[in-house]
């Protein structure tokens, strides 16, 4: 995992990238569906015309789903998104992988090991506790 990444701490902390502007890690907001259509649109074109919609209106005890966002041209602007099972590794010990993600290269490098990083620190954390 990312040496500075802390899961349990994922709401609204700034990330820096290995190129790029710094990135805020936090869970998806309905707010966020434009800025993760557009996301897929441009960086993922075979992706669900549905998923952006599936990503906003998550079950958080099912299903966990971070974006990255960044100032861009002076507006903040959804850079990455992943999205992982939390029931997917239930019983086990075993931590479940990303089922999606997508990160803006062109803006970007390194957000997407952070982003997975973050989405399964965030899940093994989340297993730990219930299984507590």
């Amino acid at each position: 995992m990312t040496d500075s990444l802390d899961p349990g701490a994922l709401l609204a902390r700034y990330y820096p990238l290995t190129r790029g502007p710094k990135v805020c890690l936090r869970l998806v907001r309905p707010r966020d569906l434009e800025g993760i259509r557009e996301l897929l649109r441009d960086h993922a074109p075979g992706a669900d015309e549905l998923e952006p919609g599936r990503l906003v209106n998550f079950d958080l005890s099912r299903r966990l789903v971070l974006c990255a966002t960044a100032l861009v041209d002076h507006r903040e602007r959804v850079v990455g998104v992943g999205a992982i099972e939390l029931d997917a590794a239930a019983g086990t010990d075993e931590v479940p992988r990303p089922g999606l993600l997508v990160v803006d290269r062109e803006r970007t490098e390194g957000l997407e090991p952070l982003l997975h990083d973050a989405l399964t620190g965030q899940a093994a954390a989340i297993g730990r506790a219930r299984a507590a």
